[in-house]
């Protein structure tokens, strides 16, 4: 079966699969135990889930659909740290050391999550060592993440972070060569917010890298042609 110009479904992604989603992490008995203690709810596009400086302690479990964790500052801008995927856990933080919630977090599609009070989750921190490791392996991913945009923050243009992203949101992973798909297409203004730039920089950028042949933009899908010529585009190799 094959679908997109001939790309196979596998192909056509709408999140990186660098690293398995929390829930999947767990063992089989872990996972009941917290999927037993959650409060079901649901959320409507657009919505926000919890906001930043907020100082509610309540954890969240993303059962379907996908939100994205954001940074406002003062003057406005939005930066973008993370999507939120079903089988990815938020506001652990707050639980944990009872700091004000660190970003806010809006569901980009309609949600259904699980909700957990601070209790909850540290009795189910404390009743499994299984799930201690699994939650210490989560922590781990996401620091390793996050330390991979500060460095590309720190050294690349703003070209060479935008290829990296659209990598990232292709799920390219380690091919060195191909043709992949980002669905839905995301907006330069998402993007902007992903790489730390404005809207202007990544509609150039974008302008630029279609005419080279290496993108292109049709009925909502961003096809990424030309790994390797993208690749070629970037200083660094990541």
């Amino acid at each position: 079966m094959t679908d997109v110009e001939g790309l196979t479904p596998g192909a056509m992604l709408s999140r990186p699969l660098e690293s398995p989603r929390f829930l999947d992490t767990l063992t089989p008995t872990d996972r009941a135990l917290l999927i037993s203690k959650l409060t079901m709810r649901r959320c409507r596009r657009d919505e926000v889930v919890l906001t930043q400086q907020d100082e509610d302690t309540v954890v969240f479990v993303t059962l379907d659909g996908l939100a994205r964790a954001t940074i406002f500052s003062d003057d406005g801008k939005i930066v973008t740290y993370r999507d939120i995927h079903a089988g990815d856990m938020f506001g652990e933080m707050a639980a944990i050391d009872g700091a004000p919630r660190s970003a806010s977090v809006v569901a980009v599609t309609d949600l259904q999550v699980g909700v957990l009070t601070s209790a909850q989750f540290e009795e189910t921190v404390e009743s499994s060592k299984s799930f201690r490791w699994a939650l210490l392996r989560y922590f781990s991913q996401q620091t390793r993440s996050l330390t991979q945009r500060i460095f590309e923050f720190s050294t690349m243009l703003a070209r060479e972070r935008l290829i990296q992203e659209l990598l990232r949101l292709a799920g390219v992973g380690d091919a060195e060569d191909g043709a992949f798909v980002i669905s839905p297409a995301p907006t330069h203004f998402d993007l902007a917010a992903r790489i730390s730039t404005h809207r202007e920089a990544v509609s150039r950028e974008m302008s630029a890298l279609t005419k080279s042949g290496l993108i292109s933009k049709d009925s909502g899908y961003l096809h990424l042609h030309d790994v390797r010529g993208l690749r070629k585009h970037m200083s660094f190799q990541c």
